[in-house]
């Protein structure tokens, strides 16, 4: 029976809640001082951002202590986001302190306000965190999530004095008015741009969010993974206004600096990639404390498709397919046939089970078909390498994978915990172990990196199913790995096997799950990051006995379920038909 296509998609909303950017505080917007906190109504489209507008509710004369603190949380739902109402409600020493900026709690549910023994509390039911920049924090402890506020006199009304430094808004406000974009950062040795997810408001304010946030340095999770071109202490002026030909105008303020014309470039391309995401911006022109900025070439504007070469993607086009088919490596396009490589792997009995491609399409990574070994070759036959190299042997391997360095990851299962493996050339050219926390000694089942070579994500099983770990990669001076920090849950155990992962974006995975093996799988979209709320996501069901998921972080590169005898593009519906049979399908990577 041939496998059917995918028959639906759907949005998944996880109850789980998160923390809103705070860095867009800085920017008050006068609103009304009275009235109650209530949404505007109105189907006027050309008036969306006013309709969405929320007043905010100064405190009431002779409110009680509950009341009091109901209100400042109701007051920190203003929107467009401000907090000088807010602020009313506490004392004046506490107002002058407060610091909103810290991070931003946000709640599905709260309980109602009590309370006992001269302290008011709030019981929130579950809550997530944000940085100060809108990065992802994940769940707020259990321990944490009651919020005491100590409430005093001040000039005979209750006023907080003691307001947790955060903002604190309900999931619902969030999802609507917020969606999680990239700020744009260089690895070490400024060869290639990471993404670094944050959340930051929908509306005209976009541009300029963007711009404050990549101003404001990388996130903590970031820290000693990546690097900005962008002069410390820098600010914007008021505003980034694009006007009618999509101009963002850009003007920094900040202590005179010496710039040279190779950090302008880099400057550039990482507010270019950063801005591209507001589809109003279509080139910049920036300034620092009145002085343009050199553009290359002596342009006017500098185009957000001018450093393409620099992208998270990394080199080459994205579309070319690699796979295995009995046993032999096999490449093409979507749309085309799929003709076994000229190089030693592409030869009848080349015995292979799994394989990863470089990005520039000249060297493959081959596990053997009882997987245990992992060889290197190069895609066309060469006089200079007739055979492949044997990088490791003796144990069980997963499918390896290349980052834009043809540094090379594989993932070893053993018994007593898996082991991650580093092959990198330019480091002495030696296979080395690299601990991975959260990954090394597990029973992990397959791995994935980045392109950017930054970031590590493995399936590990558990006993509640399989979950997802991500973990950070530092690189050194000189690109080479120097140890992979902390891991964090970009999905947690849900009771089922993960069969496959893939990176379908910069900031993207896709997971393909037995539902039920053979018959019913799920592809989940779902955030690298771990964020679950905000964040745009896909749900689609494919049927029949699928073998595993290709996709790439290149934009225009299909996300494509692969079978035996096909392979079908999971959105668009499109079938491919492939003789002979196939075991595995991907991108470079």
């Amino acid at each position: 029976m041939t496998p059917a296509a995918p028959h639906r998609i759907v949005a998944r909303v996880s109850p789980v809640l998160v923390a809103v950017l705070a860095l867009v505080l800085c920017g008050c917007t006068s609103l009304p001082t009275s009235g109650p906190v209530v949404e505007g109504g109105g189907a006027d489209q050309g008036a969306t951002r006013r309709a969405s507008d929320i007043d905010a509710r100064p405190p009431l004369s002779g409110a009680s202590r509950t009341e009091v603190v109901a209100g400042f949380l109701d007051a920190m739902t203003a929107w467009p986001v401000q907090t000088s109402v807010a602020k009313e409600y506490l004392t004046a020493e506490a107002a002058a302190a407060w610091d909103p900026e810290r991070e931003t709690i946000i709640y599905s549910e709260s309980l109602p306000v009590r309370e006992s023994a001269g302290t008011v509390s709030v019981r929130l039911t579950a809550a997530d965190r944000l940085d100060s920049v809108g990065a992802w924090q994940g769940a707020v402890a259990t321990d944490e999530l009651t919020l005491g506020f100590r409430v005093s006199i001040e000039d005979g009304q209750y006023r907080i004095a003691d307001p947790p430094d955060a903002l604190v808004v309900p999931a619902g406000w969030f999802r609507q008015r917020h969606r999680q974009v990239s700020l744009y950062y260089f690895d070490p040795i400024a060869q290639i741009l990471v993404p670094e997810p944050v959340f930051v408001p929908e509306g005209d304010q976009l541009a300029t969010s963007l711009v404050s946030a990549l101003l404001a340095g990388p996130p903590p999770r970031a820290q000693g993974v990546v690097r900005s071109f962008l002069p410390s202490g820098l600010t914007i002026g008021l505003s980034v206004p694009v006007d009618d030909a999509g101009v963002a105008d850009i003007a920094l303020v900040g202590e005179p600096q010496a710039i040279t014309a190779q950090q302008a470039e880099l400057m550039l391309a990482q507010l270019a990639w950063t801005l591209r995401q507001d589809p109003s911006v279509t080139a910049l022109r920036v300034s620092i404390d009145g002085t343009d900025l050199p553009l290359p070439g002596g342009v006017s504007q500098y185009s957000v498709e001018a450093a393409a070469v620099l992208g998270p993607a990394g080199p080459g086009g994205g579309r070319t397919l690699f796979g295995v088919s009995q046993g032999r490596l096999v490449t093409g396009n979507v749309d085309g046939g799929l003709t076994p490589v000229s190089g030693v792997f592409g030869d009848e009995g080349a015995g292979l089970d799994a394989v990863a491609v470089t990005l520039d399409n000249q060297q493959a990574a081959a596990v053997d078909l009882d997987g245990g070994r992992v060889r290197l070759a190069r895609l066309q036959r060469s006089a200079a390498e007739p055979a492949a190299q044997t990088l490791l042997s003796g144990g069980r391997y997963a499918r390896p994978a290349f980052d834009h360095a043809d540094r090379l990851w594989v993932l070893e299962r053993r018994r007593e915990g898996a082991v991650v493996w580093l092959y990198d050339e330019q480091d002495e050219d030696v296979v080395r172990a690299v601990r991975v926390p959260g990954i090394t000694g597990t029973r992990a089942r397959g791995l994935v990196v980045s392109r950017d070579g930054t970031r590590l994500v493995g399936i590990v099983r558990s006993a509640e199913g399989d979950r997802v770990v991500g973990a950070r990669v530092l690189i050194g001076g000189r690109g080479q790995v120097q140890r992979v920090g902390r891991p964090f849950v970009v999905r947690e155990a849900e009771g089922s096997n993960i069969t496959d992962l893939a990176w379908s974006g910069p900031i993207r995975l896709g997971l393909l799950t037995a539902t039920a093996p053979g018959k019913l799988y799920e592809v989940d979209v779902v955030a690298a990051d771990g964020a679950t709320v905000g964040v745009d996501v896909m749900s689609t069901i494919v049927t029949g006995k699928v073998r595993g998921l290709a996709a790439s972080p290149v934009e225009d590169a299909p996300m494509l379920a692969v079978y035996a005898d096909q392979y079908v593009d999971v959105v668009r519906q499109e079938r491919h038909a492939s003789d002979p049979e196939l075991t595995q399908l991907d991108y470079a990577g």
